[in-house]
């Protein structure tokens, strides 16, 4: 007999499905950054979360767009 953990109670596919949305974007944004500048990126993702009260996903995603749009981090 299996017994599942208390806490993963209704999680089901969700949470894979959720941390590989993130791997995804992690890897997207460090191709995106230019060089020397992953500290500086990963700093604005930060600012983003807590200053605009975004996930991470949005965040990472959000700076990317950023990035995108010939934004340079100050390293």
């Amino acid at each position: 007999m299996i017994i599942e953990p208390v806490g993963s109670a209704g999680l089901g596919t969700a949470l894979p499905s959720r941390t590989a949305q993130l791997v995804e974007a992690r890897a997207q944004l460090r191709d995106a950054a230019p060089a020397g500048s992953w500290d500086a990126v990963l700093d604005e993702v930060k600012r983003l979360q807590v200053q605009q009260s975004m996930t991470p996903l949005t965040a990472m995603q959000t700076v990317y767009a950023k990035l995108a749009a010939g934004w340079q981090p100050r390293t």
